[in-house]
């Protein structure tokens, strides 16, 4: 971000959350997070939705001044407190202490000062554990907002999915970032195509569409959206992709629940990716019904 907040200089912020692909928010002297209609959340530009980088508010409806409690995934060796303390660097704000600065290796390997002095005795754990961060309060329901997941939803969409006993690592390098060409996702041809040889030769595939085009749609938010103006009305359109995979040729199947509040899920945990958003917000002048046929047919 070029500048602080409008109404601060860099001296009144003590840390900055984020910053890096989606969004950056901002952190007073005193460890607060800073909320408000304007002027309080930098959206980066984004280039696959072509929107500009720009200020836009953060929990308006919240005290001026939010404690930091995210402290579990963005550092390492997060311990919660409370109003009461401890507080990182004695900032009253922060509701927690952490050992380091961000994810660093010890965030997923543990602690290794006695495997640096001891490495055939001590060693680092290996276990993923992906979805100590990539999910949101109950792990069976997957939180949507404003017609999209919101982020940091992936674990809850992979239980929903029928990947739901593949682990990330299958297809992602967790040392490697997925966005800015970070090469963190391995491929199609190192993951999709290994087991489903059956569905290369398909029409999408002579479109040179990619798997992921249709079977992780970007319906989920973190900073930014846009709406396409189709023919059967708005259909928004987030900054990060779903791992539900799975799509419904179900013209009765809704994806989000009556009050949009989470994603819908079948008595056997299943979700469904819905046409609108594999089909019709490319072809924005067909209907449901089109979609629906062509869908059946696309591996076919």
């Amino acid at each position: 971000m070029p500048s602080p907040p409008e109404d601060k200089d860099w001296n009144d912020i003590s840390y900055v959350i984020g910053g890096f692909a989606w969004k950056a928010r901002f952190m007073d002297k005193e460890g607060y997070i800073l909320t408000g209609d304007k002027f309080r959340q930098y959206n980066l530009a984004n280039q696959i939705l072509k929107t500009a980088s720009t200020w836009t508010g953060y929990d308006a409806s919240k005290t001026p001044r939010k404690p930091y409690t995210c402290g579990v995934c963005h550092t390492t060796g997060w311990v919660q407190s409370g109003p009461e303390g401890p507080h990182q660097n004695n900032l009253p704000g922060i509701y927690g202490v952490w050992y380091a600065d961000g994810v660093t290796c010890e965030a997923c390997h543990g602690a290794g000062a006695r495997h640096a002095s001891q490495p055939e005795q001590v060693q680092l754990s290996i276990e993923e554990n992906c979805g100590d961060c990539h999910r949101r309060g109950n792990a069976n329901k997957i939180d949507a907002s404003n017609g999209l997941i919101r982020h940091h939803e992936q674990y809850e969409d992979l239980l929903a999915s029928p990947h739901r006993y593949i682990k990330c690592t299958a297809c992602h390098d967790p040392h490697q970032s997925v966005k800015y060409q970070g090469n963190g996702f391995k491929g199609e041809q190192n993951t999709c195509n290994t087991c489903h040889t059956e569905t290369v030769d398909s029409i999408a595939a002579k479109a040179k569409f990619q798997c992921t085009t249709c079977h992780m749609p970007r319906v989920a938010k973190s900073a930014v959206s846009v709406k396409h103006q189709a023919k059967i009305g708005e259909i928004a359109e987030g900054d990060v992709r779903s791992h539900l995979f799975r799509i419904s040729t179900d013209p009765n199947w809704k994806m989000f629940t009556d009050d949009g509040k989470f994603v819908r899920i079948n008595d056997e945990g299943k979700a469904f990716i819905t046409v609108e958003y594999t089909c019709l917000i490319c072809h924005t002048n067909k209907d449901q019904e089109w979609a629906i046929e062509s869908a059946k047919r696309i591996h076919k």
